[in-house]
């Protein structure tokens, strides 16, 4: 229930952000006063089957239990026609995190280590110029380290060391991006993140959770267009400022000009 909640006011919030956003750039330049409306139609750029290969950082904050907890991770992949994407990503907790299970017995606790690698699909369902709205599924394998210690003397005992491979992982997300040059770009998203693993329901639990994360991207096929073909990042910045005239004009005549 949590995370249904958590889902549904983000689709609500960037809802409204999207159907903002193609105004957004329009009233700052009506605040900036600028003359001379631009009227040349300019055409849509024509978009390649495969348009821009992804190098992403994700860096995931969660919780197990009550304890807070970072996943850190890396996707590769390829875009096509600039709106679906795929490949690979590969995630790794940064450290050892304590699971404070209601079935271990007393005077033992438990840390465990998550691992896995996924493949990913993306679909962006806004586009403009800087602005993208997208929701993901991933599906991927898993592999957790999970120590137990006997805490009853005074320096903690290792008591078991197992480790748990080939375990199932579904992942479903939605993630706002903004491009900060068309080559780099910074993005934020929610998800959850679901394990099949129902021999430790003390484990499938606290990893099965939602994870809000932050993303650092680099777009390599316009990192390459930024050096040897400038003119084709700027017409297509002409063609998105255009259609958010167009839709802006629109809005007007059907709402605010009867």
């Amino acid at each position: 229930m949590r995370f249904q909640l958590t889902l549904l006011a983000f689709f609500i919030s960037v809802t409204g952000f999207s159907q903002a956003l193609d105004s957004l750039e329009l009233e700052v330049k009506d605040t900036l006063k600028i003359s001379g409306q631009d009227t040349t139609i300019y055409p849509k750029p024509k978009e390649k089957f495969i348009s821009n290969i992804l190098f992403q950082f994700d860096n995931r904050n969660e919780k197990y239990y009550d304890t807070k907890a970072r996943m850190n991770g890396v996707r590769i992949g390829v875009a096509f026609y600039r709106r679906f994407r795929t490949g690979f990503g590969f995630y790794s907790n940064n450290n050892f995190y304590r699971m404070d299970a209601p079935n271990l017995p007393m005077n033992q606790y438990a840390v465990a280590r998550l691992n896995y690698n996924t493949w990913f699909t993306e679909l962006a369902f806004y586009r403009s110029f800087r602005w993208e709205l997208s929701g993901t599924y991933s599906l991927g394998k898993g592999t957790i380290r999970y120590n137990t210690f006997d805490q009853s003397t005074s320096i903690p005992e290792l008591v078991s060391v197992d480790t748990l491979t080939n375990i199932r992982i579904h992942d479903f997300g939605v993630n706002a991006q903004f491009k900060i040059f068309p080559w780099f770009g910074l993005g934020v998203g929610t998800g959850y993140r679901t394990l099949l693993l129902p021999a430790y329901p003390e484990l499938q639990g606290p990893f099965s959770d939602p994870y809000f994360d932050f993303k650092i991207k680099v777009f390599l096929g316009y990192a390459y267009r930024s050096i040897f073909n400038r003119d084709k990042i700027e017409a297509e910045r002409l063609y998105y400022e255009q259609r958010s005239r167009l839709r802006r004009a629109k809005f007007r005549t059907m709402f605010l000009e009867r």
